[in-house]
């Protein structure tokens, strides 16, 4: 018995919890065509401009560098995309530029220009109604795909609130109706 209270003593507690996450929280989702990434609000573009507001997204910037530099290798697709006012020139150049604008802070951050491939999708590709300034909003932004990599290399290791699911957000915000769903054949 004595043996069994000696040893008792000497066990080592167990480690303490990790601090809970405080960190910016990305919305991802896995796709055919690998990991996307949605850059957030904070960070989406006003009308007509092509910049960022710097201190809101250097959170969000510096995270998505950090996780597609230390946990992939993988080629990475920055797409930007604009609403639908304006001529198509216009926002073709303007997604273009959009993109362009991430994959230099990207860049500036550490991921090497020879694994990042940039792309404007103009108005083309709306993930909301343009009939309303909140499905604008959601329109002008960038999506990052790290191709052919998977949501849980990603996350692995991470804190389980470092991460939403992009398309259950999109999904709240049409359900509780603060944006409309695309309507088929418009932009």
């Amino acid at each position: 018995m004595a043996c069994t209270l000696a040893l008792g003593a000497c066990a080592t507690p167990p480690p303490p919890p990790p601090p809970a996450y405080t960190g910016p929280v990305l919305q991802i989702e896995q796709t055919e065509r690998g990991v996307l990434l949605v850059l957030p609000s904070t960070v989406l573009f006003e009308v007509n401009q092509s910049s960022f507001r710097e201190a809101e997204a250097r959170p969000y910037l510096d995270r998505l560098a950090d996780l597609v530099t230390r946990k992939s290798k993988k080629r990475i697709a920055i797409e930007g995309h604009t609403d639908a006012d304006g001529s198509a020139a216009l926002n073709e150049s303007l997604s273009k530029a959009r993109a362009t604008a991430v994959a230099d802070a990207m860049v500036a951050r550490g991921v090497t220009r020879d694994r990042v491939d940039i792309a404007g999708y103009s108005f083309n590709r709306p993930v909301a109604s343009n009939a309303t300034d909140e499905g604008k909003r959601l329109n002008r932004r960038v999506e990052m795909i790290v191709l052919e990599e998977t949501v849980a290399n990603i996350t692995a290791g991470e804190a389980p609130n470092a991460f939403e699911s992009a398309f259950a957000k999109l999904k709240s915000l049409v359900d509780s109706g603060q944006v409309r769903p695309v309507e088929a054949g418009k932009p």
